[in-house]
């Protein structure tokens, strides 16, 4: 096993996702957020300089999941990966080691937090949100561009304040490096290019919300074009990963405030995090459930007509 991986930096290392690089990340930035060596990062890329321009694609080596899968099986009992997993792992042992990444110790509160950096203004200024994400504007925000792993439903309304588009990017990225065979995300609306009401929406205003689908076992009919609800094929594991990719940027100055979901998908996801050995103080600082959905607390909460989307809101950044 050990020989397998030292193969994966030797040898043309096999490829799990893919990852936009950010304005004022390096490589090495992006490597502490995957868990692997800026070594394999530079060399998976055949590049000698850490420093990349913001946009660039850079590939992640699928060696790096598995070394971070077994960092946080040894960090946490409880998560029940097998910290050998390799290349000929089952898929029931490679999703366990995917896990292992997402549960356990301080979903919430990670030291990993401080490896996610805040999205730099551009260089032509700052996106400024305005007012209140259901009475405001957006100046210079950015688009969301096209990408891996997502498909944008209507691009007329797919404007952010800047560090939304980057937390976003960057999200879908950690996420399909650990899942690099999901199915193409669903991306609803964000904001107009410059702000204000648009139709559907009471809020989505000031560039600071996003409407997100789930991944699912199978694609549903008709997605990513539209949304689908929560059935009995959606798939636990990977829609938590991105749940809790977007509640850890929450100690930043820019990261998520409040995450709208309903109350009975809550559940789905609650209990399943909690069969997965997640602390009961990272479940009650991120979901409302199980403590009624009119009462204002965590980070995830319940709100009408959600139970086939996301509806993300970031903090305006200051």
């Amino acid at each position: 096993m050990r020989a397998l991986l030292v193969l994966c930096l030797v040898a043309a290392p096999a490829i799990a996702g893919t990852h936009v690089v950010q304005r004022g990340e390096t490589l090495e930035h992006v490597a502490k957020v995957y868990g692997c060596s800026t070594e394999a990062l530079l060399k998976a890329n055949n590049l000698n300089n850490t420093l990349v321009r913001a946009g660039t694609v850079v590939r992640v080596p699928a060696c790096t999941v598995r070394a971070r899968a077994r960092v946080r099986a040894k960090a946490d009992a409880r998560a029940g990966a097998r910290a050998d997993a390799g290349a000929d792992a089952s898929p029931e042992a490679k999703a366990e080691a995917a896990l292992a990444v997402i549960d356990g110790t301080a979903v919430v509160k990670t030291a990993r937090a401080a490896d996610i950096v805040e999205p730099d203004a551009p260089d032509d200024g700052p996106s400024e949100s305005i007012g209140r994400p259901w009475a405001g504007k957006l100046m210079n925000g950015d688009v969301l561009p096209r990408g891996e792993g997502y498909q944008i439903r209507r691009p007329k309304r797919a404007y952010g304040a800047t560090h939304v588009v980057g937390h976003l990017r960057r999200v879908i990225a950690e996420v399909r490096a650990l899942y690099p065979d999901l199915h193409t995300l669903a991306i609803g609306d964000l904001s107009a290019q410059g702000g204000g009401k648009i139709g559907d929406h009471h809020s989505h205003q000031s560039g600071l919300d996003v409407d997100i689908g789930f991944y699912f076992h199978a694609t549903p009919e008709g997605y990513p074009d539209r949304f689908a609800p929560a059935d009995a094929d959606l798939d636990l594991q990977a829609t938590w990963a991105l749940v809790t990719a977007f509640v850890r940027t929450a100690p930043l100055d820019t990261g998520v405030q409040l995450i709208f979901l309903d109350y009975e998908v809550q559940k789905r996801l609650y209990e399943f995090a909690r069969r997965r050995g997640t602390p009961e103080d990272d479940l009650a600082a991120i979901f409302q459930y199980p403590r009624g959905q009119d009462t204002l607390v965590g980070i995830v909460r319940h709100w009408p007509h959600h139970a086939d989307h996301l509806h993300v809101r970031f903090k305006p950044d200051r």
